[in-house]
């Protein structure tokens, strides 16, 4: 089973949603001091903690019975055949 679309978008749904807020900040405080070290500094703080709040976030979101079951089939690994192949020595 693959992952739809929605599934894979995900995690740059969250990774934009951390810049958004990064550069808002940025521009907050670019405005307030007029120092752009400063300015830089705090978007990146701004970004790493929205980034990190979000994850968080997300892994404390209790997973969908067929999430569940998406996951007890990917720990079960790949069905067992009959017979194993091995390399032929020459």
């Amino acid at each position: 089973m693959t992952a739809s679309r929605r599934d894979r978008m995900r995690p740059f749904e969250l990774i934009g949603l951390a810049v958004i807020v990064g550069i808002f900040t940025g521009i907050v405080v670019l405005m307030s001091t007029r120092n752009l070290t400063v300015s830089a500094i705090w978007t990146g703080v701004a970004f790493i903690v929205m980034l990190v709040a979000s994850a968080t976030v997300v892994l404390m979101i209790r997973p969908r019975k067929e999430e569940l079951a998406d996951i007890e089939e990917f720990e079960a690994g790949p069905p067992a055949t009959g017979s194993a192949r091995t390399p032929k020595k020459k």
